[in-house]
This record gives structure tokens, sequence and C-alpha cells, in this order.
């Protein structure tokens, strides 16, 4: 056993890496714990543990106090953590236990979280992937390495990698390590309830199939490698497509049309993974893409895709975050900010100060400024002396998305619309050479 774990660690590790073991206090974790106990000085990595307190059984303090004398005994540092699952309630019991957990993980000061996962829980994976009728990614299952990186606010925060060494060993060799090391454990009594998918697998299935199969495990877990490498074949099939028909936020339905129905489908699930985002149902994609090639470039396709949404305009898509409708009657008046965040629109204007350019600070004077938003009729004349045209036709020559339209503040003073961020001044209202003047522009939030 120490020697296999040892294996699967060594590709990864550096020197004086950062090991956290998630440690729940059942067998497969207090068995690792054992193994990485032995290992850290011969392999050279630092070593503490991380306890998440879902809330959920009864027993779940007793299982922390398990954790933490377990730890003490060894000296090795713990950290217990207890989480709410309630605002994930929605997803499932199980799934939101997960996100609750991982969001821990995430924010620990590590080189590698390592679970205690092994190759029957692979195999259970695996069968659970397929059954819900995951593609090459969902049935590759769980990689024995896993780098994360979370986006928060237009920030890129790098957090710990996922280490999982024990994917080669199956159940019977952890039990029968934890016999010959007489290690106690704590039992989880929800791994009983067959009411749960994974359970039923476990209980009531795989014995089943190990009659007939019995390396159906490696077998298995051979199967999810292959799925790998297949769906790291289309992320890089994905990549080479996104660089013919993808332009920032933009795709070219021209250019998704030569590729083909399953080569965009896969596109555009690689898009939103490296958003963050799971993939949507295959017919999802399947109904967005057919609604995007048979529209006609004026046509407002809006196809929903989990957190986001395909739009389409002038020939092209486009994959944005779902927004709720623009509010209705929205009027909100000016503080005097130079920044001015209106999140209920998505986005921030800025007032930049400026001599003889952007809107007459002195036209302005104590009047003040208010922000509407489109209602249908509203005119602008850009140049003094010019012709005046409607709003309308002038942000269709703009070639501004109609989504963005309707959540594009308009500048007024009083009862008179004099800006219009991306297009400019109201003729008359412009700084003269020598006078005082804002340049506003409208930041939308990615």
């Amino acid at each position: 056993m120490d020697a296999a774990v040892g294996a699967a660690l060594k590709p990864w590790l550096f020197p004086r890496a950062r090991l956290v073991l998630g440690l729940s206090g059942g067998l497969d974790s207090v068995v690792l714990l054992e193994v990485l106990r032995r290992l850290a000085g011969p392999l050279g990595f630092r070593l503490s543990c991380v306890h998440v307190n879902h809330g959920i059984s009864p027993n779940a303090r007793r299982w922390a106090a398990f954790c933490e004398r377990r730890c003490k005994r060894h000296a090795i540092a713990l950290t217990v953590h207890e989480v709410d699952v309630e605002p994930y309630r929605a997803e499932g019991m199980e799934a939101a236990a997960r996100r609750a957990r991982y969001q821990v993980y995430a924010r620990q000061q590590a080189d590698f979280i390592v679970l205690a996962q092994h190759l029957d829980d692979q195999a259970e994976t695996v069968l659970l992937q397929l059954l819900r009728g995951a593609g090459g990614k969902g049935g590759a299952a769980m990689p024995p390495m896993r780098e994360q990186d979370l986006s928060r606010q237009g920030k890129h925060k790098r957090v710990p990698a996922i280490l999982r060494p024990m994917l080669a060993v199956s159940r019977k060799q952890i039990e029968a390590y934890a016999r010959a090391n007489k290690l106690k454990w704590v039992e989880d009594e929800s791994n009983a309830d067959i009411r749960r998918d994974r359970n039923f697998l476990r209980h009531r299935v795989l014995p089943v199939i190990g009659q007939a199969f019995p390396g159906y495990r490696a077998t298995l877990a051979r199967a999810a490698g292959h799925l790998a490498e297949a769906s790291l074949i289309l992320d890089e099939l994905a990549q080479a497509d996104a660089k013919l028909a993808v332009s920032g936020n933009k795709l070219a339905v021209a250019a998704l049309q030569r590729l083909g129905v399953p080569r965009a489908k896969n596109l555009l699930r690689w898009l939103l993974l490296q958003q963050g985002q799971a993939a949507p149902e295959a017919e999802r994609l399947q109904e967005g893409l057919r609604q995007l090639f048979e529209a006609g470039d004026d046509a407002a396709v809006r196809v929903a895709l989990g957190a986001y949404e395909l739009r389409r305009y002038g020939g092209h898509a486009y994959l944005l975050p779902s927004l709720p409708d623009a509010p209705a009657g929205f009027r909100r008046d000016r503080d005097g900010k130079r920044v001015w965040p209106l999140p209920e629109l998505g986005g921030t204007l800025l007032f930049v100060r400026g001599r003889g350019a952007g809107l007459d600070c002195a036209l302005i004077g104590e009047r003040g400024l208010s922000v509407r938003l489109r209602q249908g009729g509203e005119k602008l004349r850009l140049q003094p002396g010019g012709s005046t045209r409607s709003l309308k036709n002038l942000l269709q020559e703009a070639r501004m998305p109609p989504w963005e339209r309707e959540r594009l503040p308009l500048i007024y003073c009083a009862d008179t619309l004099v800006a219009v961020p991306g297009l400019g001044v109201a003729g008359g209202w412009q700084a003269g050479a020598g006078n005082v003047g804002w340049t506003i522009t409208w930041q939308r939030q990615e």
C-alpha cells in the first residue's frame, strides 16, 4: 500500500510541497492518513488535514472529535470546518455536501488536497456517469490529479490541485491494511442507504456484476482512462476550432455551420467549461444550434444553457451569462461620484473630467444627472446643426446587440437626453474649448 501510494504521488510532488488530506474519519481516509504519515519524511512533503462537518448526520460532531484525536496522536495539524449545505439543497443532498466541501478545499493554504477515493469508487463513478448519459469527460470519472482555477470577479484565483493517489488500490486492500495496522475509524450510517444511487450500485448491482466479471474494477478504470484520452483530444479540437470561429465573446455563425453540428456542440461545451460551467444536456445544445443556424440575421435567438445563454445578432452568436430582464421604469439619480455602479444594469458608469471634451459640467450645474433606460421614441442630435436621429437607428448603426441596448444607461439632465455612452453627447451640451467636461463610459461587467 505504501509503495503504491508513493508511486502515485511522486510524479506530482516537489520539495516541501504542502499536502492537506481531506479526513472524514472513515476507513479510506484513515488508511490514507496512516500511509501519508509514513511517506511524508521519505518523499519530503508537509502534511496536514482538514475535516468538513456538513451537519447532516447526528453523529457529525463525534466524527470531528475522532479526527481531532487521531491527528493529535500523530502531531498532525487539523482544521475543522462546519458548513451549511442548505443553499445548495436543490441540487440534492449528496451534491450539496460535495459543493460545500470543495469550497472549503479551495480555501486551504496548500499545494494539493489529497482525497482517499479508490479503485472501487472509480468503478462506481464510471457506471453512474454512463447511466446518467455522460459523454467522454464525464465517463472519464476521477483523474489522479486535477488542477483547479477559480475565476472570481474577473480575477483568477489559484486553488490547490486535487490528488487521488489510491485510485489503483481496491477496497479489499484498504480493509486488509487497516486490519494489519489495527486502525480504528468511524462508519457513516448513510453508506448503507440504498436509496442513494451510488449505494444501490455498491450493494446491489456491482456484487452481481462481480460474479460474472471479477475484474470489472480494473476494466472500468481502464475504460475511464480511454475516455479521458478521448476527452483531451476533443478539448484540443475545440481549441483549434475556437481559433476559426471565436473572437472574444462572439462566435461566427457561418464558421460554426462549416464545423458541423458535432464539432460545434463540442466547441460550445468547451467554451462553457472554460467559464467554470457544467456542460448542458446534448439536446439543449442541439436545440441552440438549430435555432442559430435556421434563424435570420435579424432574428432574436435566446437559448438558455444553464447559467449562460446563447444569443444571435448580425451573423454572430454570443455566449453570455444569463441576466434577468431589464428593470421596468428604471431611473437613478447621480450622487456625484466618478465611479457609479449600476448592478441592476450589469455594469458601471465612469465619469472622467477633462477640458474641451465630453458633457459640459457648467451646463449641468445644480440640476444634476439621472439615468434611465430606453422606452422607445428617444431622439438624439450628436452635432450642433446636425440632423436629429432616432436613438434606435443610431444604436443599430453602431452594431450594438439588442440585449446591450436594453441595459444601456441613458444620461438625462432633467427630462433632456444629453448623452449616450458609446454614441456621444447631444449637440449643444458638449464642452467647448477650455470648458470642463465629463467623458462618460459604460463598463459592462464581464
